[in-house]
């Protein structure tokens, strides 16, 4: 399975909150993305949705690849008939809980089998531009690409545990949280991604974490980092402190 950059699902994640914020009240809770294909980006469109609270149904003829995302933690079913996933979206997106639903089947003929249906997705990704016209006359939103729109003072900070990572990413995200700006517009996005995004980023990224940080939110965070942490490294975009 390829997988995408740890930042580019923390960056779709940032746009998707963006969105829930200027379309959607302030929240992705019952909210669907349907999205086409689970390769790369599929897998940060899918992820970056749970991790903002968005239910999402993954289009992929690959039974494979939608089978290796459930092994990895990445989807949580994978059904073979528009129906099935149906029933398990209803129920899902009634409560505002986080769903990612694989569906192995051809593209063009379920697109088409949801619009006669009347299913009205919220945010759309990857989807072929007939279909994706249709939806959007109905009101659905086109996620854009990863880096637009997202604010150039937040600089990349990752970080990756070797030894002790259950215990140690708790700690360094703590530290990462107290650092935020409470001011910042990203503040509330970026608070649940540190908390939240552990429960969905799956085993392959179990000992990986980032965030994007104004200079003075990474001025604070390398000075306790360095005082309480001291053996953790942390990378600013190229350069390591």
């Amino acid at each position: 399975m390829h997988l995408p950059q740890l930042i580019e699902i923390h960056d779709q994640f940032l746009i998707l909150s963006r969105i829930g914020q200027e379309r959607f009240a302030g929240t992705l809770g019952g909210k669907l993305l349907l999205r086409g294909g689970l390769g790369p980006d599929g897998i940060a469109a899918v992820v970056a949705a749970s991790i903002g609270g968005a239910a999402s149904l993954c289009v992929d003829e690959d039974a494979d690849r939608l089978r290796d995302g459930l092994r990895a933690g990445f989807v949580d079913f994978v059904v073979a008939n528009l129906d099935e996933a149906l029933r398990i979206l209803k129920n899902e997106i009634r409560l505002g809980r986080a769903v990612a639903v694989g569906l192995a089947a051809e593209a063009d003929p379920s697109f088409d089998a949801m619009i006669e249906r009347g299913l009205q997705p919220d945010l759309l990704s990857a989807i072929p531009e007939r279909q994706a016209g249709i939806f959007g006359e109905r009101g659905t939103v086109a996620l854009p690409a990863a880096t637009a729109g997202l604010e150039s003072e937040l600089s990349l900070h990752s970080w990756t545990i070797a030894e002790d990572a259950v215990r140690m990413m708790p700690r360094i995200a703590r530290l990462a949280s107290e650092s935020l700006e409470t001011a910042h517009r990203e503040t509330a996005a970026r608070l649940r991604w540190l908390d939240r995004s552990p429960r969905y980023l799956g085993r392959a990224f179990g000992a990986q974490q980032c965030v994007r940080m104004t200079d003075g939110e990474s001025a604070a965070f390398l000075t306790r980092l360095q005082s309480e942490l001291p053996s953790a490294k942390v990378t600013r975009d190229r350069e390591t402190t």
